[in-house]
This record gives C-alpha cells, structure tokens and sequence, in this order.
C-alpha cells in the first residue's frame, strides 16, 4: 500500500472516492458538487486529501480542512475518511489518519479533530473507541449545522 498527498492530476480518484463516502454515508451533497469543489479542495493551501494505493487502484480517501479561532488557535479537522469496504481492516484508515496528523503538524495546526455522528456510532464498529485508541478524547460537544443552499 501507498499513501500520498493528492495532486490535482488525482482529481478523477478524488471524486470517486468521495462521491462512494458521501453515498455510502447517505450525505445530500449531489455529485455535481462534489466535481465543482475537488479542484479547489486540491489545489488549496488550508486543505489536503491524501490517497491510499494498492497498486494503480486509489482504495482510500483522507481530507483536512483548516481554520483559526480564539479557543483552539490553529485547528486542523479530519473532514472525511473513506476506504473502499474489500480493503478495510487493513490498517489502511489509520495509515491515512497518520498523514493527515502528519501534514497537520508540519503546517502548524496545534490540534486535530474529528466529527463522529451518532448516525455513525451506531451503524459502524464503534468510531469513538476506534478514535479514542489513537488518541482522541471525546468533548462532548454537539455540532449544529446551518445550510444556506448550494
């Protein structure tokens, strides 16, 4: 297996990947959205997505996105992490976590995060005991979200 940043020439491995997450996930983003965002998301500097390789095949996605506030400072999220379901098990999920606390640290994010819905706590294989093996506490906060269309 191989891991890397994503490229714009990846652009195609991008969407698939996140275009299988978000409808495995049940997310109302239309695809179309998704084609419109990848270049921008690639091409970024506050962002990253790194890919999972087995050979030429791109079998798994990890993306951060950044932002700056007074509580957190600088603060890096794990917006989606994604493996095809025939290569999961693998270590290939906490190998893409691993890059993404990687670049966050070289960039100087003072913190990672990461957003388990409950839809996903109790449809999967326990995300948070998952998380909280690697290191990640549980705050207890609720994330509300407001969307103001397309």
């Amino acid at each position: 297996m191989e891991v890397r940043r994503a490229e714009p020439a990846d652009l195609e491995d991008v969407i698939a990947l996140i275009t299988l997450f978000f409808a495995a996930e049940g997310f109302t983003t239309p695809p179309d959205a998704i084609r419109r965002r990848a270049p921008q998301f690639l091409e970024g500097t506050t962002s990253a997505a790194f890919l999972a390789f087995d050979g030429d095949d791109a079998i798994g996605i990890g993306t951060v996105t950044t932002s700056f506030g007074f509580e957190g400072g600088s603060l890096a999220e794990v917006e989606d992490l994604y493996v095809r379901p025939e290569h999961r098990r693998r270590g290939v999920a906490t190998t893409l976590l691993g890059e993404a606390m990687m670049w966050s640290r070289q960039q100087g994010y003072e913190s990672l995060r990461v957003v388990v819905t409950p839809e996903d706590e109790s449809r999967k294989e326990r995300l948070i005991a998952w998380y909280a093996r690697l290191g990640y506490t549980d705050t207890g906060r609720l994330v509300l979200h407001f969307d103001d269309g397309p």
